[in-house]
């Protein structure tokens, strides 16, 4: 009976923790989200060469995203954990350096975009106007690489610690701005100058100066404890340096073979030609919307294990991993009905032709179908096992059968639906795996110790 009413008692706190967490980071991935599918939608009313012009460019970005991510989710696990020791001066000095990190990072992405953007371009295509018009968007928008690290070094600190709502509300303003600047810019609104890809491009500039505004604001009045002295920041303990790179390191190279993973698979649907590659774009914003309410739910997850591991209370994260997962199942089956529902609508907002309209249809309907299994993917690898500190289970399956599968269906010049489904196939074989290693209990690891 007592064993009864402690579980009815921890299933309050996990859901009250995981809604509070996890309600406002889905909102934020929303938004987040959002911005990119403005630009995307945006620029694809312009036609086919610059929807994917854009989507090629934006692969720059997507490797900077996650190799932020990476770092920054890496170091996330030393903050969650240390957050439930209560022990804010290990916490800043890893807010410190990941901060130094990830601006870092930015430079680096900005330097590489500046100079090097034409060939990045013809990495995935010959056609010289999606060439000319990749160039002319991604010389401008790798300047907001800078001002995006920043904001995402302190939202992974905050969401790490538990503060989900403020990182929401900035990347919320954010958008805001993006949508309104994209609507002046790319088309020549209000008296402005019709600037097209170069439009949207600033205005993505100048959302991420506005994001970052807002959330160093925000950090300079509410504290959390992260405000202190230089040397707070700065003194980092060789011990602590070494479990960081420890357990970061696996994440960073994690990150960067899935990102470096998926734009292999960029390129081999590029090889179909353009109009299959603008369909692929398509299916990958949609992908990605259905994917917002499962980084909401992974994060939160992150958070919640990681504190309770930090705790020290194994049989607690236990239950607390099983109710992420009667979660994950059901709001994945939610995710795979709503696409499969919306999808001549969503298609419909591009203002296609015909035949690429039908193309494009098809191509999201298969990428509905895998979403079931993407999505508890994530829920297992980014939610429970990385608050263990455990990372390398996303890659495998990716380079070893989705990769190669991609680039043969490329070689015969199958449909771009049939090349997706066969190579996105490797999300049914990961889950086989995260399952069995779910089981086996060995990614429930204490890093502070």
């Amino acid at each position: 009976m007592f064993a009864k009413l402690r579980d009815n008692s921890d299933l309050r706190n996990f859901y009250k923790s995981f809604l509070a967490i996890g309600i406002p980071l889905t909102i934020q991935q929303l938004v987040s989200s959002s911005l990119n599918f403005i630009d995307n939608l945006m620029i694809g009313r312009l036609g086919t060469e610059y929807l994917a012009a854009v989507g090629f460019a934006g692969s720059l970005y997507r490797i900077l995203d996650l190799v932020i991510f990476g770092v920054c989710s890496g170091m996330g696990v030393f903050v969650a954990q240390y957050y439930g020791k209560k022990n804010y001066d290990a916490i800043k000095k890893i807010f410190g350096l990941m901060m130094r990190c990830a601006v870092f990072i930015g430079i680096v992405f900005a330097f590489i975009g500046h100079y090097f953007s034409n060939e990045i371009i013809k990495i995935f295509s010959k056609d010289t106007r999606v060439i000319e018009i990749g160039v002319s968007y991604i010389e401008i928008v790798v300047y907001c690489y800078i001002f995006y690290a920043i904001s995402s070094g302190i939202a992974y600190t905050l969401r790490s610690m538990g503060y989900t709502k403020y990182p929401m509300f900035a990347a919320a303003i954010g958008v805001v701005a993006n949508t309104f600047f994209n609507y002046c810019l790319i088309y020549g609104n209000f008296g402005l100058p019709r600037l097209e890809e170069k439009g949207a491009a600033i205005a993505t500039i100048i959302a991420r100066i506005i994001e970052m505004i807002i959330i160093l604001t925000i950090v300079y009045i509410k504290d959390f404890n992260l405000k202190g002295k230089l040397s707070s920041y700065i003194n980092v303990s060789k011990e602590l340096i070494k479990e960081i790179i420890r357990v970061s390191t696996p994440v960073m190279c994690t990150e960067s073979m899935w990102i470096l993973g998926t734009i292999a698979l960029t390129i081999a649907y590029a090889k179909l030609g353009t109009d299959q590659a603008a369909c692929a774009q398509i299916a990958d914003v949609v992908s990605t919307f259905s994917a917002i309410l499962f980084m909401g739910i992974a994060n939160s997850a992150a958070v919640i294990i990681g504190h309770t591991i930090g705790e020290g209370n194994k049989e607690k994260v236990i239950f607390y991993a099983k109710q992420i997962l009667y979660v994950a199942f059901i709001m994945a089956a939610f995710c795979f009905v709503m696409v499969e529902i919306f999808v001549n609508p969503i298609v419909s907002l591009y203002h296609l032709p015909e035949d690429i309209t039908y193309m494009a249809e098809k191509t999201v309907q298969v990428y509905g179908g895998l979403i079931f299994f993407k999505m508890v993917n994530w829920a297992i690898l980014i939610g429970i096992f990385r608050a263990g500190g455990e990372f390398y289970l996303d890659i495998l399956p990716l380079w070893l059968y989705g990769v190669p599968m991609a680039f043969v269906g490329a070689y015969f010049a199958l449909p771009i639906y049939y090349v997706i489904a066969i190579a996105e196939f490797c999300e049914v074989i990961k889950l086989c795996f995260a399952m069995l290693r779910y089981r086996s209990l060995r990614w429930m690891k204490d890093v502070t110790v």
